[in-house]
């Protein structure tokens, strides 16, 4: 399976881009913190992609680092639109994220709904040093 970036203009040609953004023509926002030591440490430089498979292909929708507050925000990413309709479940997109820490990679699915803000918290447990020092980054 190849990998290949949402805006890479190739891909935008492509029927599979096409297809997928007649399926999500809105947005949705992800929001990543991450914490260690029950949210007390922010992780700062923690790598994070965000994508999803569509026809056999990662698509890459973000790649980034966390901010030394720990966090990534406003991601932008493609959602159905939702119905009006109270009695219908809101359309969703699935997606996946990766995020590298130490060497620990750590993999999470997530939903996004149309106009929304979604936060994926990340807890890492710090590292205890040889020499007994606890450190977060």
């Amino acid at each position: 399976m190849n990998n290949v970036n949402f805006n890479d203009p190739a891909f935008m040609q492509t029927n599979a881009y096409q297809d997928f953004i007649s399926e999500n023509p809105k947005l949705g926002y992800l929001n990543i913190r991450a914490y260690a030591a029950n949210s007390a440490i922010p992780i700062a430089n923690m790598q994070v992609e965000v994508s999803k498979i569509i026809n056999n292909q990662k698509v890459i929708f973000f790649e980034g680092a966390t901010t030394n507050s720990g966090t990534i925000t406003q991601i932008s990413l493609p959602t159905p639109m939702i119905s009006n309709d109270d009695l219908i479940a809101p359309k969703s997109t699935t997606y996946d994220i990766k995020a590298i820490y130490n060497d620990e990679t750590l993999l999470f699915k997530i939903q996004m709904y149309s106009d929304i803000q979604v936060v994926q918290n990340i807890n890492v447990v710090p590292n205890l040093r040889k020499d007994g020092i606890n450190y977060g980054r």
